[in-house]
């Protein structure tokens, strides 16, 4: 039976967010737990300084990026924005990712807090905004109290003497009220107070290898006062990302150029709410500069991108609808910057009048980027693509390698410059309003450092490439360690998913020993014969009336025995009825092939030698080709609009029957009435034995669709006339053929492999590595070769998955399954010792379930040994 996941399936997204453990999946991408709760009802998990914290929300778990509030969700929107390699994920492809985790095993069970007595909160007064605000801020309070106690003050500079900083830049007026001492427990750490319009908002703790930022909302800012004093004019602000950075600026800049300054840290990535919150800073202060103070790295850089995006001189305040606003200026362009594991994107935005105007924008920029490109030794670096263009807006997407972040920051200011041209005369500011003051070294306190050491500004940069080498140094020892210890676990995984598959092998193989013993019962016995008997009954009233019946040209078959009988009628019962059409349907009625008639042991003797001939076909795996794969695509409209479902009920008959044809993934489109019109594809060989069952079903479908058979409406089967003649002349040397008979004789199930084999199989998986050289985009090589010939062979074979390492080698793995019941195990068992025997390629399997394989292959060569020898006398 297929059973593969619908894509457009909608309740599968669900099922991963409540089946997949959030936690157990961050740890395989390398994030680590570093706290828990005492209930287990949290996590906080980290991986390069990226701080999570993951907790439960109704039946599944979402996590929050401390450092970035725009970062949340669940696991899906954890794998699209983590995926690839931190390349991120479309919504397919997390799909895919997401069961392949599921496939290799259930995660470890995590407890979580006893859910809340939903009857105690049915008591309660709904929908008071007013009590979960103060219930908010009575959680803040507490925790903020935790941490600074009654008295808030600097009792203990220690660490801030540590990092360079004096005691005459910690007694500055600018910095009094803005630095306290925490202590918590025997620990005494310095805390920067976070602030909003609201007061107190949030505390950053530090101390040697110690960062800590409360677990609430990062909606506030760490500010100081003017350094001339409070309530003086500010002349300057300096935005930073760190107290520490600020405190390291001030001391190594201020007496040069010691205008007013009011300094500002955001404690890491800035959030959209600390970004407005700075906006109302300026609006207040009304400063006539704004510095840039960020470390010189990606990310600095792309911090001062989105900030000479956002951030504009002092809005004045407009009434309107009897209150006040900001009165926000015009942006014909604006941009954005994003960032991953590896690169940094830019999305520019131009508004404009008319779509001429919009090309001749985009042309500027092209050329500009042109001009960049060419300057760089290594060929261009900036790749730019057009996203959208309408009458009104064009929008584009520039993206670079993190190292080469700085060209993005070039193309960001000259969008500043060209954005205060294109405003209207009376919006314009100055174009210096935002300047970009780098550090030599990574950030301002590094600078401090090496300054206090004697370096003059040419030894800083020096030693700031040693310290970016030592840095990519540790990252890399980091990743291969991270990608060690996936692999362990991806092996632990695999030995754990092997054992419990050779577990539930050996359970039933003892449920079949016991069921085996108790049908040799005498009881059974005369069970069995009483079905028989039946079998007879239904056979011989087929046999006469089809003899009774006027002879209407249609073919029909005979049967040696009771057993023979039970599987052919047996086989043309077994469908689902999914409300439009039973599979039997098909095969009653059949139009009638012009082949020949095949008695019984011509047909036995052309099976055994097709089977014989495709087992030793097997064996040759890197030349052996199997028949063209063709294709006929089923095109079926719903009858009445905004209904769905009739495509995926005839695929699931199709995928049901148990014959050897495969569909494709259901496509559709709506129209204008509301009619979804939805077709898939169907492939088949010519060379199955079914064939003429196949050619039956398209055959049957297409005629009573003319027909006008209600059942069929909007159904039709597209194919090119030379598929359909070529099956139709296969159709009719088929060893196996369509026959007609009374349905309402049909009393037997569909046989199952016990009745031909004696025993119920079980499923087995096999995993195929295959390594050979790096082939180019578009050929096919010995993984592809080796997934053919299993495919081929009756088995099962999934996607394979293929890695080139640095000595161009190519790494391909794919996961193999077959039954040890179905009919072609000895062709299974055959092609897999071929493949494990050639060069290159490595079958990983139980040593229980290959000596399995092997000996039910052998017994089954033997037995058509044994047949062919018998049609030959």
């Amino acid at each position: 039976m297929n059973d593969r996941t619908r894509e457009n399936d909608p309740t599968e997204l669900d099922r991963f967010k409540r089946d997949i453990d959030l936690v157990d999946y961050a740890q395989r991408q390398g994030y680590q737990v570093k706290k828990e709760g005492k209930r287990g009802d949290w996590h906080q998990l980290e991986k390069d300084g990226e701080v999570l914290i993951v907790t439960r929300k109704e039946d599944h778990q979402v996590y929050l990026n401390t450092g970035d509030d725009r970062d949340k969700g669940s696991v899906i929107d954890f794998a699209k924005t983590r995926g690839g390699a931190g390349h991120g994920l479309n919504l397919g492809q997390v799909r895919q990712q997401l069961r392949e985790y599921l496939n290799d095993g259930p995660a470890p069970t995590r407890i979580y807090a006893a859910p809340v007595d939903v009857s105690r909160l049915n008591a309660l007064p709904v929908g008071d905004p007013e009590h979960e605000r103060q219930q908010q801020e009575e959680r803040k309070t507490r925790l903020i109290a935790e941490v600074l106690g009654v008295n808030k003050e600097l009792t203990d500079r220690t660490y801030l003497h540590s990092r360079g900083i004096t005691d005459s830049t910690i007694d500055s007026p600018a910095f009094q009220g803005r630095i306290f001492t925490s202590q918590q427990n025997e620990h005494r750490n310095t805390a920067f107070p976070l602030y909003n319009e609201q007061g107190l908002a949030s505390v950053e703790q530090k101390n040697e290898h110690y960062k800590n930022l409360l677990p609430l909302p990062k909606n506030g800012i760490w500010v100081s006062h003017p350094t001339l004093g409070k309530d003086t004019p500010v002349e300057r602000v300096v935005v930073s990302e760190s107290a520490i950075d600020s405190l390291s600026h001030y001391q190594l800049k201020h007496e040069q150029d010691a205008k007013n300054t009011l300094y500002i840290a955001t404690s890491g990535t800035p959030t959209e709410a600390q970004i407005a919150l700075i906006q109302r800073v300026i609006d207040k202060q009304e400063p006539r500069e704004i510095v840039l103070a960020n470390d010189r790295d990606a990310g600095g850089r792309q911090f001062n991108m989105n900030y000479m995006n956002e951030l504009h001189p002092a809005r004045p305040l407009i009434p309107v609808a009897e209150q006040e606003a900001y009165k926000e200026a015009s942006r014909p362009v604006e941009w954005h910057a994003t960032s991953d594991k590896y690169h940094t994107a830019l999305k520019v935005s131009y508004h404009h009048d008319s779509a001429e105007t919009g090309a001749a924008q985009v042309q500027q920029l092209t050329e500009r980027v042109a001009r960049i490109n060419g300057t760089g030794e290594a060929g261009p670096t900036i790749e730019l693509e057009v996203q959208r263009s309408t009458e009104r807006e064009t929008v584009l997407r520039l993206s670079v390698a993190k190292a080469d972040t700085a060209q993005l920051e070039v193309i960001s200011q000259e969008l500043y410059r060209q954005r205060e041209q294109l405003r209207p005369e009376q919006e314009r500011g100055q174009e210096t309003f935002i300047r970009v003051d780098y550090p030599q070294a990574k950030d301002w306190n590094r600078d401090l450092e090496l300054t206090a050491q004697g370096m003059s500004a040419d030894q800083i940069r020096a030693q700031s490439l040693l310290d970016e080498q030592q840095r990519a140094a540790e990252r890399e020892q980091r990743r291969q360690e991270s990608q060690q210890e996936q692999q362990r676990q991806a092996e632990y995984a695999r030995s754990a998913a092997m054992e419990r598959d050779e577990q539930e092998t050996r359970r039933q193989y003892d449920a079949n020993q016991k069921q085996r013993g108790r049908d040799s019962t005498p009881e059974t016995q005369q069970v069995r014969q009483g079905e028989d008997n039946r079998i007879t009954q239904a056979v011989v009233g087929a046999a006469a009336a089809d003899t009774s019946s006027p002879d209407d040209g249609r073919p029909f078959r005979s049967y040696r025995n009771e057993q023979e009988a039970a599987e052919h009628t047996a086989q043309f019962v077994h469908a689902k009825d999914a409300g439009l059409v039973l599979l039997k349907e098909y095969i009653n009625d059949n139009p009638p092939l012009t082949g020949r008639k095949v008695d019984e042991a011509e047909q036995e003797e052309l099976r055994g030698r097709s089977r014989y001939e495709a087992s030793v076909a097997a064996s040759n795996v890197s030349t052996g080709q199997p028949a063209e794969e063709k294709t006929a695509t089923w095109k079926i409209d719903e009858v009445a609009p905004n209904t769905t479902g009739r495509a995926e009920a005839w695929k699931e008959i199709l995928d049901n029957s148990g014959y050897s044809m495969r569909t494709s993934e259901v496509r559709s489109t709506v129209d204008e009435q509301g009619i979804r019109r939805a077709e898939f594809d169907m492939t088949y060989r010519n060379d199955q034995p079914d064939i003429a069952i196949i050619h039956a079903i398209v055959t049957n479908t297409n005629a009573r669709a003319e027909a006008g058979n209600e059942k069929y409406a909007g159904v039709r089967v597209v194919e090119g006339e030379p598929d359909r003649a070529a099956r139709q002349a296969a159709a009719e040397a088929a060893p196996i053929q369509p026959h007609n008979r009374d349905r309402s004789l049909d009393v037997a199930d569909k046989p199952s492999a016990e009745s031909s084999t004696g025993f119920q199989g079980s499923e087995k998986q096999v995993i195929i590595k295959v390594d050979e050289p790096a082939i180019t985009p578009g050929e096919r090589g010995q993984a592809e070769a080796v997934q053919a010939a299993i495919i081929g062979s009756g088995a099962q074979a999934g996607d394979i998955q293929s890695t080139t390492d640095a000595d161009g080698t190519r790494h391909s793995e794919m996961r193999v399954s077959y039954r040890t019941d179905q009919p072609e195990i000895g062709r299974v068992s055959h092609t897999l010792d071929a493949v494990e025997g050639q060069a290159g390629n490595q079958v990983l399997e139980h040593s229980s379930d290959r000596a399995e394989r092997r000996e039910l292959g052998l017994n089954y060569q033997q037995s058509l040994a044994t047949r062919s020898e018998e049609i030959t006398r």
